[in-house]
């Protein structure tokens, strides 16, 4: 009877914790949504630099679309190709900023010489998934998306996962798919 009450208990815990997890592409459950403005959050790059995500949104016009993300995530190492594509053929109206969610600096710096020169400013607020930035916008999936209109700088798509299929509906309603 124990070791039934025991597996029970197991097997609605582990569908509980599935149940929960997002979907891959869904949009993150945090307390930051889409219609929101860009929730703000210290950023340093990869000389010690700090700055706001706020300097980003805006600038020249331009939306401003973030990419959340960890080395050892291959989803997001797939989405950089298909984001440069988009950083380079939207130059005059889109800004890619990346933010590294990660307290081991010593392999994001590893990361960023095999990496470089990204296309974009690389960013790191120096924390994991339960601090830092991964909090508001609700980041439980890598790589996380946050496109950010210029005008008032609010969130106008937020999605989590990646699939160029997915990626490019999204950015669709602002920037038409790239082949």
């Amino acid at each position: 009877m124990l070791k039934r009450k025991l597996f029970l208990s197991l097997a609605l815990g582990a569908f509980c914790a599935f149940a929960a997890a997002p979907a891959s592409g869904q949009e993150p459950a945090g307390t930051v949504k889409t219609g929101d403005k860009l929730y703000d959050v210290e950023v340093h790059d990869t000389e010690g630099n700090y700055s706001y995500l706020s300097d980003y949104a805006g600038k020249d016009g331009k939306y401003l679309l973030v990419l959340f993300w960890t080395s050892n995530c291959p989803r997001c190492h797939a989405s950089f190709p298909e984001v440069v594509k988009y950083a380079e053929r939207y130059a005059d109206s889109l800004a890619v900023v990346g933010v590294m969610l990660s307290d081991n600096h010593d392999g994001w710096m590893e990361m960023y010489q095999y990496r470089k020169p990204f296309e974009w400013p690389n960013l790191s607020d120096g924390e994991l998934l339960k601090d830092g930035a991964a909090v508001p916008y609700g980041i439980g999936l890598y790589p996380t998306f946050v496109l950010v209109e210029p005008k008032e700088n609010k969130i106008v798509r937020m999605w989590s996962g990646f699939k160029l299929d997915k990626f490019q509906s999204e950015m669709q309603p602002y920037f038409a798919p790239i082949k």
